[in-house]
């Protein structure tokens, strides 16, 4: 349960940002594609250090981890709180990344070593809801703050959040490993993973990374403000209730994974959530706004249950590696597509925008699909 909380409290630092966009591009006068680089940065750097500092996670001392995380994530929201430009907006979201990349790496680890084939389903959908808490408070307090105050005063969540962490995420006990399991099926009986086993989940979990960042937290408070003429609580109560409305959408994944199967419960939802996503193409009010986003929400089981996917695929002496580059897989949906979406709108329109967003999703989940389908490559295809 402390664990639980700890990861509450840091995803609703992670989500602070997103109603905060409009009066950020407004306060340097910014176009979207270029306030969109805060989001996409933060996902960059976290693209280059997830592989390696998964390694490094595999053999340390998981609670130090967990405190270190918070300690550098609350470091780089205090630069985002008082900085004098966009640039040190820029440098903060920055080293934010590189301790949430420690902090939730940590986290898998942490819950992929006690998981067994009873509890794994339970397990990461306890892990799912205690993120859909913090990131659907985190919007909604974040966005009445900069309304009430300013976008500044919103940043002492995350430094709140990661202050926390260190002071209870270094008391916690170290794990208990479970038991030495046999490698699941289609698991190298060598030293390396099979390519697939990796790069299918990889994929999907780029696809779901690409609605949380390209459309949901970039996208929607733009389109919201620019186009329905919303404040910042407005947009963070709209971004609440889409996340809120997920409390289901967990539930119901861990019992699709525990009958299913995490293969075709992960890549079946997130084709479902790829067409849901092609309903923000006709949207012009509030109201169709807040349909678009309650039936997408359902359809989101989120990035839980690609984890559950990894596990299942690979054995633990592969999960150093591939725990690394799943993340990384999906952060370069989440770096690019902050971008893409915001050159999209200063190029084309948001109904462009929302049309090659949901398409993107779609075609993930159809590579996803192939690869995790596949039977198990030869020594040849392994990493």
């Amino acid at each position: 349960m402390p664990l639980l909380l700890l990861l509450a409290g840091l995803e609703l630092g992670v989500s602070f940002f997103g109603p905060l966009l409009p009066q950020v591009q407004r306060e340097f006068n910014l176009t979207a594609g270029t306030v969109a680089l805060a989001l996409a940065i933060y996902n960059g750097i976290r693209l280059i250090f997830n592989v390696p500092m998964s390694r490094f996670i595999a053999h340390s001392p998981l609670p130090a981890l967990l405190a270190a995380g918070g300690t550098v994530f609350a470091g780089g929201a205090v630069v985002v709180a008082v900085a004098p430009s966009f640039a040190f907006i820029l440098l903060g979201r920055a080293i934010m990344g590189i301790g949430s990349a420690l902090f939730f790496l940590t986290i898998q680890f942490w819950l992929a070593r006690i998981a067994t084939a009873e509890n794994k389903a339970q397990l990461f959908s306890l892990h799912q809801l205690a993120g859909i808490f913090g990131g659907a408070v985190g919007p909604a307090v974040a966005g009445l703050v900069a309304g009430w105050l300013s976008w500044r005063y919103a940043a002492a969540f995350p430094v709140l959040a990661g202050i926390l962490t260190l002071a209870i995420g270094r008391r916690l006990p170290y794990p208990t490993a479970r038991l030495p399991e046999p490698s699941p099926p289609g698991s190298s009986a060598g030293d390396r993973a099979p390519l697939r086993d990796v790069l299918g989940p990889g994929i999907a979990m780029l696809g779901v990374l690409i609605f949380n960042n390209g459309l949901m937290n970039t996208m929607v408070p733009l389109f919201a403000a620019r186009d329905l003429h919303m404040g910042p609580a407005a947009i963070g109560g709209i971004l609440m209730l889409g996340t809120v409305q997920r409390f289901g959408a967990a539930f119901a994944g861990a019992r699709f994974v525990g009958t299913l199967g995490s293969r075709n419960t992960v890549i079946g939802s997130l084709a479902i959530l790829g067409i849901a996503a092609f309903l923000f193409v006709p949207v012009r009010s509030a109201v169709g706004l807040i349909v678009a986003i309650s039936v997408a929400s359902w359809a989101n089981l989120g990035g839980s249950f690609v984890i559950a996917l990894v596990t299942d695929r690979l054995a633990e002496r592969h999960w150093g590696t591939a725990l690394g580059l799943n993340r990384s897989i999906g952060d370069v949906g989440a770096m690019v597509s902050p971008i893409l979406a915001g050159v999209l709108i200063d190029t084309f329109s948001f109904g462009v925008g929302f049309a090659v967003m949901a398409g993107l999703i779609v075609l993930a989940a159809g590579v996803a699909f192939w690869l995790t389908t596949a039977p198990p490559q030869k020594a040849a295809d392994a990493l």
